[in-house]
């Protein structure tokens, strides 16, 4: 019976270890996507309830313009809009905020920010499309009174991504 209870302690360790090496392999594998990228896009948009909508605290023009700010200011380049809009061989940062308000008043509030980027299916004759190469995200619950909580989880995304960038490009990681 000891035996028996080894071996199945034994064997839920090591699935254990290797989801967790898969998962520390997915990570490494995202952020191994971003190297070489010169340069990219953003975009941000917000999903939300009238009331989420109409707040002047939390729109995508303040969540792009404290983005463009903290990627600047990391050395990091954009790209024109107009120049992502015209071109599938332009990669952009995408953020998408999702707030819904409850009855009871609280907010939940999922964020997403994902990097697209050109890639190859080379199932389908290296077809060209765009795809997501690397994405984090958090959910949280705020008051209406704590909107700019949501804002400050955005920025800290962005954060995210420039660590990732940086690493994955050799640079040295500046703190804001």
């Amino acid at each position: 019976m000891k035996l028996i209870r080894a071996l199945i302690l034994a064997a839920i360790t090591v699935s254990i270890l290797f989801q967790i090496s898969h998962a520390q392999n997915e990570i490494e594998r995202e952020r191994i996507s971003l190297q070489g990228i010169q340069e990219f896009g953003f975009t941000a948009n917000i999903e939300g309830s009238r009331t989420i909508a109409d707040s002047e605290t939390i729109t995508p023009a303040q969540i792009r313009r404290d983005a463009m700010e903290r990627i600047e200011n990391a050395n990091l380049r954009f790209v024109d809009d107009m120049d992502v809009e015209s071109s599938a061989d332009i990669p952009f940062l995408y953020m998408h905020v999702n707030a819904m308000e409850l009855e009871n008043g609280l907010i939940p509030f999922s964020i997403e920010l994902r990097l697209y980027q050109p890639v190859k299916l080379v199932l389908h004759d290296e077809l060209q499309t765009s795809a997501s190469t690397w994405e984090t995200g958090m959910v949280g619950i705020v008051s209406f009174d704590r909107l700019d909580v949501i804002k400050r989880a955005a920025s800290g995304l962005i954060d995210d991504f420039i660590e990732d960038y940086q690493r994955s490009n050799h640079r040295s990681v500046h703190a804001n």
